[in-house]
């Protein structure tokens, strides 16, 4: 194959922006005759590397749309210091058929128990899976729809939160709410519910409280009932991660034996 043949190619594969196959076809194509691959195996392998790298790139999108806090994985989660978290429950989810049937997962714990861990290490899966992901603060998410509300494009703001195959909603109750943030949140869970679109909920509240959350009873137990439909609840009874660094740090350095000599 010729020279000019060769750059012909590459620049068809540019124009058609399939960058990752213009950029290895050169290289590819030495492969191919000192390997002696058929023109089928070479079309393959081309085809393979533009393949990954897009699943690559629009992974990449849809992590940055989610706006995950951090990267976690459950395997890090250190399920020794929670026990009262169930593994095989946590391993379940994270084969992903919750997201078949929408169903909601609520993590109950004080503030530091690793809530929010899960739920992002769970939601990360989802979207690496190909599911589009969100993740917000109450606090956050009830301002946001409010502001959107007196803007005038509030059904454009709902579907932030209403489009995305899995939601994370972090801290609820962490704050309470006036009667137009409770209307807010009801409105995303509810039409969540009606789209059969996993929710996850972290809060450091037991459920008879959130009629305290959100002022209103009757709102409280419309939200309890469209969460709590075929739920997966884990209420985490143990103590802090936070509160563990904070003792392990402060023991090192009043420790005598542990401080580093000079």
């Amino acid at each position: 194959m010729s020279g000019g043949v060769y750059e012909q190619i590459k620049d068809d594969l540019g124009y058609l922006q399939l960058d990752r196959a213009a950029e290895v076809f050169a290289t590819l194509a030495e492969q191919a005759r000192t390997e002696d691959m058929t023109h089928v195996e070479f079309l393959a392998r081309l085809v393979g590397e533009q393949a990954n790298a897009t699943r690559n790139r629009r992974l990449a999108a849809r992590l940055r749309f989610a706006k995950f806090p951090f990267r976690k994985t459950i395997d890090e989660f250190d399920f020794a210091f929670q026990p009262t978290v169930d593994r095989k429950l946590v391993d379940d989810l994270a084969t992903l058929r919750f997201m078949e049937t929408g169903r909601p997962i609520l993590f109950l714990g004080q503030p530091g128990c690793g809530k929010t861990h899960l739920a992002a290490a769970i939601a990360t899966l989802a979207v690496e899976a190909g599911f589009r992901g969100y993740f917000t603060n109450a606090e956050e998410m009830v301002a946001n729809i409010a502001q959107a509300n007196r803007e005038g494009n509030l059904a454009s703001k709902l579907k932030t939160y209403t489009a995305p195959s899995v939601l994370v909603i972090d801290d609820v109750g962490l704050l309470p709410m006036d009667r137009a943030a409770a209307s807010a949140f009801y409105q995303v869970v509810n039409l969540r519910y009606e789209k059969q679109h996993s929710t996850i909920v972290t809060t450091n509240r037991g459920l008879p409280d959130w009629g305290e959350i959100f002022g209103d009873t009757v709102v409280a137990a419309a939200i309890l009932d469209r969460l709590m439909h075929n739920a997966v609840v884990f209420n985490i009874k143990g103590p802090s991660w936070r509160l563990r660094e904070h003792q392990a740090l402060t023991a090192a350095t009043t420790d005598p034996t542990k401080r580093r000599r000079t």
